[in-house]
């Protein structure tokens, strides 16, 4: 949990850096934000970011609870109208925009009791990122939870993303087919379209159409230049994992043959002496 610094004109909002906070979770899971240290760390980098202020704050979780209702009462009565950003920290692989949403508060009038009353809506938002920031971005994305970025987490890491992309269209693929399963059983085996417009149905010729686009945009698998290719890149992955392990059985040997080496030199000089 923290508080977004930026800058505000009219209705739009720059979010251009962040702080955390502190707080206490109590038993009964309600939030206790600590104020003097909010209004300490915002003095603090008013003295050095003098054209930013807090413009509203932050939280993680899958959806808004009432903690979050009670925490964005508590920081109103220090910033004036606050934004909420709800970050969602559950990995999804095969979701492709950021696991973000931005907040704003509205009073609306309870249907049951005609009271006032605080409600989230959603606000639209855009990202701008300069060149030396999404460079920065990617190379995080690359660095795995270990920490660490070598030759074969990368791959790893870029296998993962690749399975996730062939996953999610085949899963595309399978929705497709069961459609066209669908189409082909209100059809009937003899009646075709005559036999789906009279039970009611309109027969999709639009949607036929476009999965036959579809279908025939996507290349070809069982041909022999396909077979070819394969068998190359197969053999040149091979090629590589087996040189990669001769190397490694090579450095081994190396290091072996140094300790060998220095202990018998050792040895050989206690002798002499």
């Amino acid at each position: 949990m923290g508080c977004l610094l930026g800058s505000q004109s009219g209705r739009s909002v720059d979010i251009r850096n962040s702080f955390e906070i502190r707080y206490n979770t109590g038993a009964d899971g309600s939030v206790e934000v600590d104020i003097t240290f909010l209004l300490k760390k915002q003095e603090q980098y008013k003295q050095v970011f003098k054209n930013l202020d807090v413009v509203g704050w932050y939280a993680t979780g899958a959806a808004i609870t009432e903690a979050h209702r009670l925490t964005h009462r508590k920081i109103s009565e220090v910033v004036e109208s606050p934004v909420f950003l709800l970050l969602d920290p559950a990995v999804d692989h095969t979701r492709k925009d950021l696991p973000v949403s931005l907040y704003e508060t509205e009073l609306h009038l309870s249907p049951e009791t005609g009271a006032p009353g605080m409600v989230f809506v959603k606000s639209p938002y855009t990202i701008e990122t300069s060149d030396a920031e999404r460079i920065g971005v990617d190379q995080v994305a690359r660095i795995l939870a270990g920490g660490k970025a070598t030759g074969s987490e990368q791959l790893s890491a870029q296998l993962v993303s690749l399975h996730s992309a062939i996953k999610m269209l085949l899963e595309r693929l399978r929705v497709i087919h069961g459609a066209m399963g669908k189409v082909a059983g209100a059809a009937g085996p003899d009646g075709g379209a005559a036999a789906a417009a009279g039970a009611g149905a309109a027969y999709p010729h639009s949607l036929l159409r476009q999965v036959s686009s579809l279908v025939h945009s996507l290349p070809a698998c069982n041909t022999d230049a396909f077979n070819r290719e394969y068998l190359t890149e197969y053999n040149d992955t091979l090629l590589t994992l087996y040189l990669a392990a001769m190397t490694r059985g090579t450095h081994t040997a190396n290091e072996v043959v140094d300790k060998f080496c220095l202990a018998y030199d050792k040895a050989g000089r206690r002798r002499g002496l």
